[in-house]
């Protein structure tokens, strides 16, 4: 059973440049698209922001001459706060816009702990994820915690923290295959979600 471990990943994200760095938080941004999704939908918000701003981190990636101070503030200001009026999809936003911001910030700062935070959130979405699932759950009991690890969602999320870890730690990154991964498995991984 894997486990989150955010200082090992803070550990290898740090001996990585800046291109790596970003790339794998644009890769955990990319994983909770398909929630956000559920949260626009679910609350009229406009996903275009998120994905324009995600857009603009894999074009910086690429090569392409992008200032994204700009997308930055309008990623941050995606995420839904914890006073508004709370439904399900408002703990999918509030991480996917977090992770989209995260990757934005890692492009910017070149940042390692940035790059984490983005992991962190493709984590706890899962985690909330399960915790809806196991309404009965308590989570004061002593083995809570092993039963929201061990579930196959909180797995899978991190199954795919460890394989784009592993990607963007390659001698040969390939940015469209790891883009294109994190939204094909992101998408299936979101069709387990309450």
């Amino acid at each position: 059973m894997l486990t989150y471990d955010e200082a090992a990943n803070v550990r290898r994200l740090s001996r990585l440049d800046r291109v790596r760095k970003a790339a794998f938080a644009a890769a955990c941004a990319q994983r909770l698209l398909p929630l956000y999704g559920r949260f626009a939908a679910a609350t009229h918000a406009d996903p275009a922001i998120i994905h324009e701003a995600l857009a603009r981190v894999w074009d910086a990636l690429q090569g392409a001459s992008v200032d994204l101070r700009a997308v930055q503030a309008a990623a941050e200001d995606q995420v839904p706060q914890e006073d508004d009026d709370w439904i399900l999809e408002m703990g999918y936003g509030q991480n996917a816009a977090a992770c989209c911001a995260y990757a934005v910030r890692t492009w910017l700062t070149d940042d390692a702990q940035e790059a984490a935070w983005a992991a962190r959130q493709v984590y706890e979405l899962a985690d909330y994820a399960v915790q809806q699932l196991l309404p009965d759950l308590d989570l004061n009991s002593p083995d809570a915690e092993s039963q929201l690890a061990g579930h196959e969602l909180v797995q899978a999320a991190l199954v795919g923290i460890e394989q784009d870890l592993r990607d963007v730690e390659s001698p040969a990154l390939d940015v469209d295959a790891l883009a294109e991964r994190a939204s094909r498995e992101g998408l299936v991984w979101s069709r387990g979600m309450p």
